[in-house]
């Protein structure tokens, strides 16, 4: 017990010293019976757990957890306890997200929640890494075997972990996929230099505080959402009287279009960071945005369909992984407010601003970041940005860096050109 309470204080002291970051990665796997079966096994225990927890109006993981314990030993006799504690988190997860639900009016109060397809979260005492393989514990010195199909991206954190660079968390299986989340513990120390990032619908700006000035074109994706949208309606016409052959379309269409759009913010994500590797990454906190969109039926379909936070979200953990610390600020206010003077901005073209008061004219997007740099005390660059591309424009995926020029208050070459 004493050890225990000594591991648990020198996980705080380090969780207090550098930061805790998870980075899940996905492998294939060759399925066996026994795994069939182990899948099967922990969905009809977590579903015991639901039904023992709505039985008696638990909500608390540790009292339902001390109801079901001794039943379920001897329901599943010789399992390891473990995996009554996963059961129990995942049924208190799974209630928690329907009660939230229940209390929006999104789901039925007389409907509970059910696991239907199999699936298993092992606690990581359970699993560990042995000649390339993935250990399951069963019971006591009974294990399973999984075989995982990897390439060389996967097997640099297998490595990692056999070095002790990396733990495991709570492996996720399902039938087709095993998905392990990789721990370490960073230090984000706050660099003197820092990038702000204006995430667009059709492209990505960002300015550091040393004048430079960057933009990735993203348009595919909004194409890609476009085409798939087309697709479906397509099909929902030739298909209307067959539900079952419907959905089946439907999913290998939305499997399709998540594939391809993942695939470019990836690639995106994984060059911003490159670029803001060593700099403070300020992004805009845009949680709740798809709750004040209130436009016209065209305009919602494609402002629902803009992944802005998954672009973050891909951001924030490859970043932190490399050390890189992430700031979010308020974005109200960012593209109307001058960086210079702080007055009200005017749009004197099409996705370019100018101040009144002190004639300052850029690029919306560049003065989104600049206000950001602002935000967080980083201040603006020295010189002002001016935006080039070259050949005339970018294709989609490659970087494009900009030309800057140095900032003369009230001249006309200190505007913002190009962009797009």
């Amino acid at each position: 017990m004493r050890g225990v309470r000594l591991i648990r204080l020198l996980r705080f002291l380090k969780s207090g010293m550098s930061e805790r970051v998870v980075l899940s990665v996905r492998f294939a796997y060759e399925p066996s019976p026994e795994i069939t079966e182990l899948l099967r096994t922990f969905r009809d225990m977590v579903n015991y757990c639901i039904e023992r927890a709505l039985e008696h109006g638990i909500t608390s993981f540790m009292r339902l957890r001390k109801l079901i314990y001794e039943d379920f030993k001897a329901k599943w006799p010789g399992y390891n306890t473990q995996y009554c504690y996963s059961a129990v988190r995942v049924a208190c997860s799974m209630l928690k997200s329907w009660r939230k639900r229940v209390k929006r009016g999104q789901a039925d109060p007389n409907r509970p929640p059910r696991a239907r397809k199999p699936f298993i979260r092992f606690s990581p005492l359970l699993t560990k890494f042995v000649d390339g393989k993935l250990r399951i514990s069963i019971r006591p010195r009974q294990f399973i075997y999984v075989k995982l199909i990897y390439g060389p991206y996967q097997a640099k954190f297998i490595e990692a972990w056999h070095r002790g660079e990396v733990k495991m968390g709570e492996v996720v299986m399902n039938e087709r996929w095993v998905i392990i989340p990789f721990i370490k513990y960073v230090d984000l120390e706050e660099p003197s230099e820092a990038i702000a990032i204006d995430i667009n619908e059709s492209n990505i700006t960002a300015v550091d505080n040393q004048g430079n000035c960057y933009r990735w074109d993203i348009s595919e994706v909004k194409r890609i959402r476009h085409a798939y949208f087309e697709l479906r309606r397509e099909a929902q016409e030739k298909w209307h009287d067959k539900p079952r052959v419907l959905r089946r379309v439907m999913a290998k269409l939305g499997r399709r279009e998540r594939a391809r759009i993942e695939a470019i913010l990836h690639k995106v994500s994984k060059e911003i960071v490159e670029v803001a590797r060593g700099k403070l990454i300020i992004l805009e906190d845009l949680k709740g945005l798809r709750e004040r969109i209130r436009y016209g039926r065209k305009m919602n379909r494609r402002l629902h369909s803009w992944p802005f936070r998954k672009l973050q979200l891909m951001i924030e953990y490859k970043a932190k992984w490399l050390g890189t610390p992430v700031r979010y600020v308020n974005p109200k206010g960012t593209s109307s407010r001058c960086p210079i003077c702080g007055g009200k901005l005017r749009n004197p073209e099409w996705h370019r601003v100018r101040c009144p008061r002190c004639g300052y004219e850029a690029d919306r997007d560049v003065v989104a970041c600049l206000n950001m740099l602002k935000m967080c005390g980083a201040g603006g660059p020295a010189i002002r940005p001016l935006m080039m591309l070259p050949n005339g424009g970018s294709e989609r995926g490659k970087l494009n860096f900009f030309n800057t020029l140095a900032l003369n208050e009230g001249q006309e070459k200190g505007v913002v050109v190009g962009g797009g």
